[in-house]
């Protein structure tokens, strides 16, 4: 069975060199002090179409990417190659038959208690599981 997880962080790794100036990727959260900028990411919600027990097509799944830098302008770089790494890809990421991936929006906020900016970007994914 594929995750979607799996193929979430594939994609940052294998475009690792191309996010800018990110250090780090980890599932949810990240470790307290870890330099930045960093990015976490975590699925928000799945949903798998079903038919009598089986699978009739692509399970539906939003994610979310989170960017944590210390200026507004790491935050524009590292946005920008997420983007272009999950926008439209079609393929196999780590095993998991990812079918389409579609930009869904993004928010972005200031944390006064660590002084960094953070951008949450929303994607949507189908792929098979």
């Amino acid at each position: 069975m594929a995750e979607a997880e799996t193929a979430i962080k594939s994609r940052l790794e294998v475009n690792t060199s191309n996010l800018a100036s990110a250090t780090a990727i980890f599932a949810i959260l990240a470790p307290q002090k870890s330099p930045r900028p960093y990015l976490t990411f975590k699925v928000l919600d799945e949903n798998p179409t079903n038919v009598m027990g089986k699978e009739t097509a692509p399970t539906d799944c939003l994610f979310s990417v989170s960017i944590f830098a210390e200026t507004v302008l790491e935050i524009v770089a590292v946005t920008n190659d997420i983007r272009s790494a999950f926008n439209r890809f079609s393929g196999t990421a780590d095993s998991v038959v990812v079918q389409d991936v579609f930009y869904e929006g993004r928010n972005d906020f200031f944390d006064e208690a660590d002084r960094d900016y953070q951008r949450v970007i929303d994607f949507r994914m189908f792929y098979e599981e």
